[in-house]
């Protein structure tokens, strides 16, 4: 249970209903989130703010090779379609993209741009300009009444799940290497309301980390785990999904990308990273019986600028790629690639997809 989600459900009074709405909630939520049990969305964080031009470059564009003479791809880079081409490092996704299991969201981003890393990252979170309220996710929860819960495993949690009335929890690697320690008895609150709750919900999610670790079965025999922390965490969600009562939602995160110097080396190795561990994901997927369906959403904070700086890196910029993956993914391309002629005021890409509309195309799918 993460702070911010803890405060905001004692501030609303719902932390009873937190609990009510765990894995096995009560039967007026049965109906929905026995959709959302079928289909599993894992989440994965880019954080530093991933450099979405030179992910899918528009290849054959002058003003691409003119804002960017020693950072744009080169012939090494691999074609997609309508003059698009993915960055080398990404080579052990392209079974993917000819399989249609995996899709580019491009252009992602907010009509006026926050460049901080924090506030950025709290907007994606939130799928509000302001930065405030609710996880994205958690609120989608919330309005179907889906049951969860909804577990991140990266190192510091995700803003994404929390603040709703479902039940959010921090699973990591390490934690199945360790004891899990005994919560408190909500019975030592006395009189102390805001301190029973607090205990009470402690509790819940104690009690749903031992079920989960309790349910995990092995990685299937033979299948190659990248190392790393990304790998790690592909690991554990594999055995998640593997267990027959995987929690609807994982959140998993990479760092790295924020490149402002020496870009060419820097990008290259964490998209490498991601690529080998999305790649051992999927291979894991076909190897699981009786699996659910899954979708895998990569966001990252804000793309970068246009225009490579003194240090051969990009500073914080505005559009970004996403990508999605999975059982059921859209259009290969979603929205159209944004124009490197007609900029904002500070020269950066002009966004023609919002992280809102992303998401509930993704929801769509996962709900369907």
């Amino acid at each position: 249970m993460k702070r911010r989600t803890l405060l905001s459900l004692l501030a609303a009074g719902s932390a009873g209903a937190a609990l009510a709405g765990g894995w096995r909630g009560h039967s007026a939520t049965a109906t929905s989130s026995a959709a959302a049990r079928r289909h599993v969305l894992v989440l994965l964080e880019l954080r530093g703010g991933n450099d979405g031009l030179n992910t899918v470059a528009p290849i054959r564009e002058p003003l691409y090779r003119q804002a960017r003479p020693t950072l744009a791809l080169a012939g090494d880079a691999l074609p997609l379609a309508d003059g698009l081409a993915l960055h080398p490092a990404l080579a052990p996704l392209l079974p993917l993209w000819t399989s249609r299991r995996l899709a580019f969201a491009l252009g992602v981003g907010w009509p006026v741009p926050n460049r901080s890393h924090f506030k950025a990252s709290d907007q994606w979170a939130t799928a509000s300009p302001s930065g405030e309220g609710p996880g994205w996710i958690a609120a989608a929860f919330d309005r179907r009444r889906a049951a969860g819960p909804l577990v991140a495993l990266g190192s510091s949690g995700s803003v994404a799940m929390e603040g709703g009335e479902v039940l959010a929890l921090q699973l990591s690697p390490d934690q199945l290497r360790g004891r899990q320690p005994a919560s408190l008895d909500p019975d030592r609150a006395g009189a102390n309301p805001v301190l029973r709750q607090m205990l009470e919900l402690e509790r819940a999610g104690n009690q749903e980390l031992q079920r989960l670790r309790g349910e995990l079965p092995p990685l299937p025999p033979g299948l190659h785990v990248p190392r790393g922390s990304l790998g790690q965490q592909m690991a554990l969600a594999l055995r998640l999904i593997g267990s027959g009562a995987c929690p609807p939602v994982l959140q998993l995160a990479q760092s790295g990308y924020d490149t402002h110097a020496g870009q060419a080396n820097r990008h290259s190795q964490v998209l490498g990273q991601l690529a080998e561990a999305l790649a051992a994901f999927a291979a894991g997927l076909e190897r699981l019986p009786n699996r659910p369906r899954v979708s895998l959403l990569t966001v990252s904070e804000f793309g970068r600028r246009l225009r490579e700086n003194g240090s051969r890196g990009t500073d914080h910029g505005s559009a970004s790629t996403a990508m999605l993956f999975g059982d059921q993914v859209p259009h290969p391309f979603l929205s159209a690639y944004p124009s490197l002629s007609s900029l904002d005021d500070r020269g950066d890409l002009i966004p023609g997809l919002s992280p809102q509309d992303l998401y509930r195309q993704v929801l769509q799918g996962v709900w369907s």
